[in-house]
């Protein structure tokens, strides 16, 4: 148990400052994409790959997971710290290739913009033609401009996704994809059941929205019944949000109101102190800087931030109580645990937090309390509607990511154009445009610098949907926004105050009473 204990310690007392300075380095280049902050954030990566890549530690704790011990919260910090050394284990020179490409694509997306009308525009202004636009010629440039990176980004992917399965079979994986899944304690083929599970739950119901969605944007865009839609006339590029009525109200009573400050007001109520990360924050867009949203906890002691971009409307206001339900549950972690556990107990269940508080964008009670809203617009019956297609459009996309990115580990030099409006077409339901287009799949972020991702929003919002059930039983509603303070003590106490100290299952099934369940979201789903 000494030698177990002198091992993980070792690693926490070595890992901690350079993980914090690679968290500062991150940070730096992702708010200001300079040649000098690439560079600073490969060396801080390049120093903490050499800390995991210890092999006799390795060695240790590989034997000591195997081992067991009857102190659980030790063998817990053993089996972290494994899981987090054997990405370390890869050759070297692979994983210097892997952390230079990863900088170097990072710096390739945050400075990029497309072109509208010879001028640069960033995603903000693109999103607005998207949601307003009933000129297609306009609406079709704004899609070219938003795929105008995939060009240069999918040799890079390509370049990565190689080095990433050279890196994973060296350590005895099949490929990248399922490396990174083993890693993060999850089970392919329990995850492709789910998805299964969940496409053939929600076919019906989906089927029917979305030719739903079709007939309102046909009717925005004067297009004849039956008429076939192409990808830009969709609310984004990637058709993962849902279109909103052209007579919604909500967009515009949300237009004269700041996201952060409703965000802030919401997460007092819960009981979450969230002034020193915003103070800390960076949320307003500039040339140069990430144009997408994350949470970063910095240190691990409540040194947390947020990137964002914000304007006012419900994509920003849905994106800062998202955020901002990241940075309750790092903020809420036991400051007491040893510093290895004190991070969410996975990826996808700060996800679910997120995404229980994100929903609260088209929740009644949240509008008008938290954002001011006259009740007519807060309780229009469109709110619950809109909500619902939102989740189906996403479970949708969801799909399309996840088994894509599965074939792409598991052949980057496959056509992934014709793989990727396969899976569009299938699962999206949206029609391929017409003429090449071998780059769509590169266009997305995730795929470059968040690989094998997309499954945790999905877990999430599996998660999210039996905290909610949780709440209901607890404190009178599913809604957090209805007893805030209830649900805050509920939320930070049972679901997040534990962090790592417990494996993702143990700790839903501790919290919700049962295990992980697609009920929860399948059922309130299929009555759409």
């Amino acid at each position: 148990m000494q030698t177990m204990q002198r091992a993980v310690e070792g690693f926490e007392q070595e890992l901690e400052p350079l993980l914090q300075a690679q968290m500062l380095a991150d940070w730096a280049a992702s708010i200001d994409a300079s040649d000098e902050h690439e560079q600073q954030l490969v060396e801080a990566s390049k120093r903490v790959d050499a800390v995991l890549c210890e092999r006799e530690r390795y060695r240790q704790l590989v034997e000591a997971d195997r081992a067991g011990n009857a102190d659980a919260e030790l063998a817990r910090r053993v089996r972290v710290a494994r899981l987090w050394s054997e990405a370390g284990q890869r050759d070297r020179d692979v994983a210097d290739r892997i952390i230079e490409s990863e900088a170097r694509l990072g710096s390739l997306f945050s400075r990029h913009r497309g072109q509208l009308g010879g001028s640069d525009v960033n995603d903000n202004e693109l999103a607005k033609i998207f949601r307003e636009s009933s000129d297609r010629a306009e609406r079709r440039e704004a899609w070219e401009a938003a795929k105008s990176i995939g060009p240069h980004a999918a040799p890079l992917v390509r370049e990565l996704a190689h080095l990433r399965n050279e890196a994973a079979r060296g350590l005895g994986y099949r490929d990248h994809f399922v490396f990174a899944l083993t890693v993060e304690e999850l089970d392919e083929s329990w995850l492709l059941n789910l998805l299964d599970d969940l496409d053939a739950r929600l076919a019906p119901t989906w089927e029917r929205t979305k030719d739903a969605i079709d007939a309102g944007q046909r009717a925005r865009l004067g297009l004849a019944p039956g008429q076939v839609l192409e990808p830009w006339d969709y609310a984004d590029p990637f058709f993962q949000e849902a279109p909103a009525d052209s007579d919604d109200p909500l967009e515009e009573a949300l237009a004269h109101l700041d996201p952060v400050e409703v965000a802030r007001t919401y997460f007092r109520a819960l009981g979450d102190d969230v002034d020193g990360v915003l103070a800390g924050s960076d949320l307003y867009p500039r040339d140069g800087k990430n144009q997408h949203a994350f949470c970063a906890d910095i240190d691990r002691r409540h040194d947390v931030r947020i990137l964002a971009n914000c304007e006012p409307g419900t994509r920003w206001l849905g994106t800062m109580v998202h955020e901002l339900g990241h940075a309750a549950y790092d903020l809420a972690i036991d400051s007491g645990l040893p510093w290895l556990l004190r991070e969410p107990a996975h990826t996808f269940t700060t996800e679910a937090i997120a995404m229980l508080h994100g929903r609260l964008v088209r929740d009644e009670t949240f509008l008008e309390r938290f954002a001011g809203l006259e009740p007519a617009i807060a309780r229009d019956a469109r709110n619950a509607e809109m909500l619902r297609r939102e989740l189906l459009v996403f479970v949708a996309w969801v799909q399309v990511m996840t088994r894509f990115e599965r074939e792409l580990y598991r052949d980057p030099d496959q056509d992934l154009g014709r793989v990727w409006w396969q899976l569009v077409e299938r699962y999206q339901r949206v029609a391929r445009p017409a003429g090449e287009r071998p780059d769509d799949w590169a266009c997305k972020i995730h795929v470059a610098l968040a690989p094998v991702y997309y499954q945790n929003y999905l877990l999430g919002e599996v998660t999210a949907s039996q905290l909610a059930h949780s709440l209901a039983r607890e404190t009178g509603d599913a809604s957090p926004a209805v007893e805030p303070a209830a649900a805050g003590k509920f939320l930070r106490e049972r679901f997040m105050r534990p962090g790592s100290s417990l494996r993702w299952d143990a700790l839903i099934a501790h919290a919700t009473g049962e295990p992980l369940s697609v009920d929860h979201l399948a059922n309130w789903l299929a009555t759409a």
